[in-house]
């Protein structure tokens, strides 16, 4: 009886084991299947960012190689990785501009021209990293080479007070700049587009592309509050003419005052001949806000002044990107005064930015269409004059 027991109890112990290993197993291929779709478990709120997949893995969802860059391309992103190669940063970020929906796809055309300019691997990045058409665009350049990027469109839910994923939009693994049009309801405070990037060593950082209250690049700032993005947008070239922007990619910036005192010159035909002749355009600060002007020309080879203005100027320093001048003049004598059918009086603002030396400066087009008499009358052109130092010197000549 005893024997019979001890039988029963060990068969039922052995039955006890086998469906408890069925269900173990049943278990374990339930959560395979949800790892590999993707899915979060039941139960489980999702608020890690996509792991970054082992070496070989591979990953269908993940985006195609960056066709290949130019050598100039090339040259200017890795310049740009080595600039913001600080410790705690993990990826620069820049505005380009904003896109219109009727752009047709230009956004080249739409795009800060001076920022193409100055980073000519972003006019190469091919279709595969750019997300989508419209909107707010930004560029999103990896420190690490190797490291992965996601993106996400998201959507506040108000029931749970939360953020939602409505859309995985980009996949990457190999950290190659992207373009992303982001804040598509056309209000750039309003964040939409979740990115995350995870390093080669398996930091990661969290941003959400969108502006601050001073118009500025929103940072991505870590919990310790380190700096992990590096914003390497050219405030001072947005919305400038586009004929300044090699210029400002090349280094000239604007100027102050005092950077504008003495006799600018330039060479250029007169504005009812056709004949050349050399204008000679003198500034006198007063303050920091400006002072007088004097403009006199003459035909090449004549002693005689043809016209001699006289005014006042004003400017608008902006060092980071190009400063306005402001200047109004009246014609006061020479040799057309009195019988001349031009203007008597004149008066604009004008774009200029001046090279490394303080020597030459590069005067743009009128905001309002009025030419300076060394300026193409019915067109907009640029001027480059430059700072005569013995004339500079000697004003009374």
């Amino acid at each position: 009886m005893k024997r019979t027991s001890k039988r029963v109890i060990a068969f039922l112990l052995t039955l006890v084991l086998m469906l408890s290993l069925c269900a173990c197993a049943q278990m374990k291929q339930l959560w395979a299947e949800i790892s590999v779709d993707g899915e979060t478990p039941p139960g489980k709120h999702d608020k890690k960012p996509p792991e970054k997949p082992r070496p070989g893995a591979g990953g269908s969802d993940a985006q195609p190689a960056q066709a290949g860059f130019s050598e100039e391309a090339e040259q200017s992103l890795a310049w740009l990785r080595d600039r913001i190669d600080f410790p705690q940063t993990m990826f620069g970020a820049a505005y380009l501009g904003y896109v219109e929906e009727d752009s047709g796809g230009d956004w080249l055309s739409a795009a800060d021209q001076a920022m193409l300019e100055a980073y000519p691997f972003l006019a190469e990045i091919d279709e595969n990293h750019i997300i989508g058409s419209t909107g707010y665009l930004y560029c999103i350049v990896p420190v690490d080479e190797n490291a992965s990027v996601s993106i996400n469109r998201m959507q506040w839910n108000e029931k749970t007070k939360t953020y939602e994923n409505t859309e995985v939009c980009y996949r990457s693994e190999s950290g190659e700049p992207v373009l992303l049009f982001a804040n598509l309801d056309g209000v750039a405070y309003e964040a939409d587009t979740q990115v995350w990037i995870t390093d080669n060593s398996g930091n990661c950082c969290e941003w959400w592309p969108s502006f601050d209250a001073m118009s500025y690049l929103a940072p991505c700032i870590s919990e310790t509050g380190d700096y992990l993005s590096f914003d390497f947008t050219e405030y001072g070239w947005r919305g400038v003419p586009s004929e300044l922007a090699p210029w400002l990619a090349d280094g000239w910036s604007g100027i102050y005052a005092p950077g504008l005192e003495g006799c600018w010159t330039v060479q250029a035909a007169a504005w009812d001949t056709g004949r050349t002749a050399n204008y000679y355009l003198w500034f006198f600060p007063e303050d920091e806000n400006g002072g007088s002007v004097r403009l006199d020309w003459q035909y090449e080879g004549s002693d005689l002044f043809e016209e001699m203005w006289s005014g006042y100027w004003t400017i608008t320093s902006v060092m980071d990107g190009p400063s306005y001048v402001t200047i109004s003049l009246s014609l006061v004598g020479g040799e057309n005064y009195g019988v001349t059918d031009g203007p008597y009086y004149i008066s604009d603002t004008y774009p200029l930015v001046i090279d490394y030396s303080g020597e030459k400066m590069v005067l743009g087009a009128g905001e309002n269409g009025v030419s300076l008499p060394f300026m193409p009358k019915y067109e907009s052109q640029l001027s480059i004059l430059t700072l005569d130092s013995w004339l500079t010197e000697s004003p009374d000549w």
